[in-house]
């Protein structure tokens, strides 16, 4: 998405059992096959051969908390979170990247925020290369994102419209030196291009700050007053509240990919497309991309897409159109996808959505991979910040519980592809207190028509089993009393948590645990 992020075929059944595709389900390669990825035609293969598909996370953290000066990312780029995403059957984390703090410009990173011990270039380079050690430990690839740059000397704050020709080139002869003897990586060249010039991505007034196609591809485009001459790409650079600050020149993706390979590496690169990677060619079938993408003459380059709701591509019929072509002739990554957060109290519109099911599941039928944003846990402070933009899959870092909608939604699809099983499906769940601070009344809606037990429990203390009979796409209420320890300390605390398991049972016995967690707020 361009916005700063603190911290984003049908589905048939009835009766709780969800049908969908496991088209291109998630297999790990053999114990004795090296983890490693490579593109062969317009799939990508495994250590073995075998075809692959990269379904995943994206962790994000370290592309501004070395600039904001609290540490190196969110503090979870370790074994445990590998784990706990390898649990959901996920075989891909993507990682977002700042060019100054993985450089060491501009005085970044800083522990302006009480960082101990300080950060450090070293430090921040050393922490990307443990975490993803740890993530192909667990037999994940790992996607690195240049997500933050910033020309000159503006610190990189921010999402830019392109990347810079000042470091960006730098920043990836660095990487990929790093990383070019890992085989289970793969290489994202610049997070979301834009044009800030264009309605759809800026409200950029000046004609010679447009970002072209072939701006994009070489960071050149013909000179207007013709001749044949090709011209310097130009453009504007913002700061963390979106003001112009300076004008730059820009570094097209061939630029980027050609000093990647100049080290030598030669995984994988992604080259994500205009109007924040929604864009692959809206109007001709993916033309735009396949005819300026820049030229490996390796050919381990993959498309990259970006979908979320209110964009132009976020249609079943733009993604026939326009992403089903490009996926034809190479591998489409989808790197970033969420579902509006509907569930937000702060989100203008409430209305439940199946937009991720919808996506994954045509994306399943057609081949192409999906990541989701964003791994990490949000306060509720944030959330009501962020609206309906609350895009964080997990609720807590305890037990890493899917958090709705989006979480739950990739986690039960995940899990779905990865055991060859269908899973029954929760889309909603949220909990309050009720009248006199006497009970908890649960929300809960399904896909499809079933029974659900659900039990809870607060510090220890059962609160009970509540039964209910659901209905497929509405919402049903139930009511678990709180005994008196537990009231005393709601009321005392102002707050309890409660830990909540869902069983989920339909009509032909199948049958699927949910846990969640959750905070519920004394009333009166």
């Amino acid at each position: 998405m361009g916005v700063v992020r603190r911290l984003r075929l049908v589905v048939l059944g009835t009766s709780c059992a969800l049908g969908m595709s496991l088209v291109h389900a998630v297999s790990a390669p053999p114990a004795d096959v090296p983890l490693s990825i490579s593109i062969v035609g317009n799939h990508f293969v495994d250590g073995s051969g075998a075809r692959i598909r990269l379904l995943g996370v994206d962790h994000t953290s370290a592309e501004y908390g070395c600039v904001d000066g609290f540490g190196y990312d969110d503090g979870h780029f370790d074994a445990r979170d590998a784990a706990a995403i390898a649990s959901w059957g996920a075989d891909a984390v993507r990682i977002p990247l700042n060019e100054d703090c993985w450089l060491g410009l501009n005085g970044q990173p800083n522990s302006d925020e009480g960082a101990d011990p300080p950060l450090t270039q070293l430090g921040y380079q050393t922490e990307i290369e443990n975490y993803v050690h740890d993530l192909n430990a667990r037999g994940i690839y790992a996607i690195l994102d240049l997500h933050w740059t910033a020309p000159g000397t503006q610190v990189a704050l921010e999402q830019q419209p392109m990347p810079d020709l000042d470091h960006s080139p730098a920043f990836w002869t660095s990487v990929a030196t790093a990383f070019k003897s890992d085989p289970a990586v793969v290489f994202d060249l610049f997070n979301e291009p834009f044009d800030p010039t264009d309605p759809r991505s800026g409200d950029d007034k000046n004609p010679n700050d447009k970002v072209s196609w072939d701006c994009w591809a070489n960071g050149t485009q013909p000179d207007p007053l013709g001749g044949g001459a090709m011209t310097n790409c130009v453009t504007q650079a913002y700061d963390d509240a979106g003001r112009p600050t300076t004008r730059y020149q820009i570094a097209g993706l061939q630029t980027l990919l050609d000093a990647i390979r100049a080290t030598g590496a030669t995984q994988p690169v992604l080259a994500g497309g205009l109007d924040y990677a929604n864009d692959l060619g809206d109007h001709d079938h993916g033309g735009q991309w396949m005819n300026h993408a820049p030229n490996d003459p390796l050919n381990q380059e993959a498309a990259s897409f970006h979908n979320y709701m209110g964009k132009v591509c976020d249609n079943l019929s733009c993604w026939k159109n326009a992403i089903a072509p490009v996926a034809k002739h190479v591998p489409v990554v989808t790197g970033e996808f969420d579902e509006d957060d509907f569930d937000q109290a702060k989100c203008a519109h409430q209305a439940p959505s199946t937009f991720d099911a919808d996506y994954m599941n045509w994306a399943d039928s057609a081949g192409v991979s999906y990541l989701a944003w964003g791994w990490i846990v949000e306060s509720r402070s944030e959330q009501n910040a962020d609206r309906c933009s609350a895009y964080f899959l997990i609720d807590d870092y305890s037990a890493y519980t899917p958090a709705a909608p989006n979480g739950v939604a990739l986690h039960d699809h995940l899990r779905a592809l990865a055991t060859g099983k269908p899973q029954l499906v929760l889309t909603a769940f949220g909990a309050s207190v009720g009248a006199g601070n006497r009970s908890v009344r649960i929300s809960l809606r399904t896909k499809q028509n079933c029974r659900a037990s659900v039990t809870a429990a607060a510090s220890g203390i059962a609160l009970g089993t509540a039964h209910a009979s659901l209905s497929a796409g509405r919402s049903h209420v139930v009511s678990v009393s709180l005994p008196s320890r537990a009231r005393k300390t709601l009321v005392g605390a102002g707050s309890l948590r409660l830990r909540v398991t869902i069983t989920l049972t339909s009509t032909k016995n199948t049958r699927d645990v949910v846990d969640r967690a959750v905070t519920v707020h004394a009333v009166g």
